[in-house]
């Protein structure tokens, strides 16, 4: 059991369309994979309890340090654009961890910011996620930590319901 913090942290970047925009993002939010459930309450229940259906829709977003006019070709429609957010992690013993959060997705929003004078501009991307996976490094060695499209969520690796893709026709 460890004692001290792990997987700390400590920087990241962006790429997008093949840019590396190393220097210019200071915040990167990556899709948060939620649950959706609706409540069920059949015959004989004394309350009811809510029931896993599937997946809400996912999206990513950034901010960069200034505003790039060459960013804004992302805005382009059903382009299904590819980024790599990915972070340095480094734990309290020492060891050194890497992130990388690959998907593809359209940009929804590009928003330049305020522009002040003696202020510098800040622009912030928002991104509809259509498929991505999280991968952890560790010694050189990649485990992805989940994976999702519009038909399968892998966690850890695992199907989350083999049973379905079966049940549809789908392999």
């Amino acid at each position: 059991m460890a004692t001290l913090p792990a997987y700390v942290l400590k920087d990241c970047t962006i790429v997008a369309n093949d840019r590396n925009r190393i220097g210019q993002a200071n915040e990167i939010t990556i899709p948060v994979l939620e649950k959706t459930t609706e409540e069920m309450r059949n015959a004989g229940m004394i309350k009811p309890r809510e029931v896993f259906m599937g997946y809400e829709a996912t999206r990513a977003s950034f901010k960069e340090t200034a505003f790039d006019p060459a960013m804004i070709e992302l805005l382009g429609v059903g382009k299904n654009d590819k980024f790599i957010a990915r972070g340095y992690l480094q734990s309290e013993d020492g060891t050194e961890h890497g992130a990388r959060f690959e998907f593809f997705g359209d940009v929804l929003k590009m928003d330049p910011g305020s522009w002040s004078t003696g202020s510098r501009a800040e622009a912030e991307y928002e991104i509809t996620v259509h498929s991505g996976s999280l991968f952890i490094e560790t010694n050189s060695v990649d485990q992805e930590v989940f994976a999702f499209d519009d038909f399968s969520v892998r966690v850890m690796g695992v199907e989350q319901m083999p049973g379905r893709r079966r049940a549809l026709g789908m392999t």
